[in-house]
């Protein structure tokens, strides 16, 4: 393998300059076309499985909806079972008998209880509604997020239009003036020129040969900026598929603001989330004014004991008579028989199922005093549900102002675009007829490098007008929920 590397290298040192510059240019070419070239529609859907602060929202949405399912379960009943194995020793109290003993018993406990809430101040229900609520505002927070990460991919995807224009425009500005410098040059051999003209256009190419480079660098952090956007892991292995019909882009989305702000205001999802962040806070409010009502709750068990010291008769075994009393006449003695009564353990099974117990009951609980927690939160609350109807109301007088700029810049822009074109016309004529003049000698380099200059400022004034009217009126489009289309 080696080898293979030295041959090639010595190849390589043994070609001429030209056949390698070609070499470098067909690498280049190939190097371009391995990077992948996107759409908008492509970078939009990038950035939606991509981007981690959009995950990290979705993840809040998953969040909530586990607070509605919690809320839910606690409506239903609450069902506990138990099992303890117990040893007691020396003097202790026999599960079985419930009396004292002296003795080492083993017993066993099974218990399977339950409890239903069935009145406390709607205190679940509202729970429940608010989390619902929470889940709906979440859901609205991801759509507010996805507006404002589409503005943001729109503004970097406009940007790289942009400067790829102007570069363009700038090599055209250079290969002109470097023509006209070619012209200047022959003709300074005649001495229709002087050799100071020609270097003054010869200056002015060189110029433009550098604004070229800035222009590409500043195409290079726009292709970066937007790789960084979508998160790639080479923020410049991306390049971008020029519109085809862009030029045509001209016209306003809406013909007044009110009508923008009537489209708008209801896919607005920042709205939306803050009006179900609203109901949020009434809920919780009613749900914590639950808590001032009584409480009353369902019970119910179910258990059944087993002990060691649980004995069953087996039998009995005559042992003989003994003395209870005597009779009347006080001469004889009243007997009776005596047996001796013969145990055994009882039977695992047959203990559990003797010993089995129910239990049912209701409890009502009425709170009188509890440090005023209940109290402080309702009025927390209260001071919440108020505040998020502050956050609405704020919000909404912030869209009508946004929307209203937008409206007014983007309309501001198509003004200032219809002017630079004209403008640029004739910028484009007047450069023309200069360079008739200078050919003829009737004008100087530097009046000519002037009306140079002109052209190419009124050229990038167009471009940059161009663009911002775009971009200003594609946000009109994202917040009316509209498809932005710059294909």
């Amino acid at each position: 393998m080696f080898q293979h590397i030295e041959l090639s290298i010595h190849y390589l040192t043994t070609l001429p300059m030209k056949n390698i510059y070609i070499l470098s240019l067909l690498l280049l070419t190939f190097s371009l076309k391995a990077q992948e070239t996107w759409t908008l529609q492509q970078c939009m859907d990038y950035a939606e499985t991509h981007n981690s602060q959009l995950q990290k929202i979705k993840n809040n949405e998953l969040l909530f909806n586990q607070i509605v399912l919690q809320a839910k379960g606690a409506m239903l009943p609450s069902i506990n079972a138990s099992a303890s194995q117990n040893y007691n020793f020396g003097r202790s109290i026999d599960p079985f008998t419930n009396v004292y003993v002296n003795q080492q018993v083993r017993s066993n406990n099974f218990n399977v209880n339950g409890s239903l809430v069935l009145f406390n101040g709607f205190l679940l229900q509202n729970t429940l509604k608010q989390s619902k609520d929470d889940v709906a505002a979440a859901q609205q927070d991801i759509e507010q997020y996805r507006l404002d990460m589409s503005i943001s991919i729109v503004q970097a995807y406009v940007s790289i239009l942009m400067n790829e224009e102007i570069i363009e425009n700038s090599k055209r500005q250079a290969l002109t003036t470097k023509e006209v410098y070619d012209r200047m040059n022959s003709l300074k051999e005649s001495g229709v020129v002087t050799k100071s003209s020609a270097l003054d256009v010869y200056a002015q190419w060189k110029t433009e040969e550098a604004t070229v480079i800035q222009s590409k660098n500043n195409l290079d952090l726009s292709y970066l900026n937007l790789g960084l956007l979508l998160q790639l892991a080479d923020p410049m292995a991306i390049r971008i598929a020029k519109p085809t019909d862009l030029l045509d882009k001209n016209k306003m989305a809406y013909s007044n603001p009110d009508e923008a702000m009537k489209n708008v205001i209801d896919q607005i999802p920042q709205l939306k989330s803050l009006e179900y962040k609203k109901e949020s806070t009434t809920h919780a409010y009613y749900a914590s004014k639950g808590r001032y009502y009584p409480r009353i709750t369902l019970n119910g068990s179910l258990g059944t004991i087993y002990s060691t010291s649980g004995k069953v008769v087996t039998g009995q075994q005559f042992t003989g008579t003994k003395v209870i009393g005597v009779t009347q006449t006080g001469n004889d003695n009243v007997l009776t028989n005596t047996y001796a009564t013969t145990l055994s353990d009882k039977a695992y099974g047959m203990q559990l199922k003797d010993n089995y117990s129910k239990f049912i009951g209701a409890t009502l609980s009425i709170p009188i005093l509890n440090g005023l927690q209940v109290r402080t939160t309702v009025h927390r609350n209260h001071i919440a549900m108020t505040q998020a109807d502050l956050d609405y109301t704020i919000a909404k007088v912030s869209l009508q102002r946004t929307i209203y700029t937008a409206f007014y810049q983007a309309s501001g822009s198509q003004s200032k675009l219809s002017a630079l074109n004209e403008s640029y016309s004739a910028t484009q004529e007047s450069f023309r007829n200069a360079e008739k003049r200078l050919d003829g000698g009737i004008i100087t380099s530097v009046e000519f490098n002037q009306i140079k200059n002109t052209l190419s400022q009124s050229q990038s004034n167009l471009v940059q007008a161009k663009y911002d009217f775009i971009f200003k009126n594609a946000i009109l489009d994202i917040y009316s929920g509209q498809p932005v289309n710059i294909q």
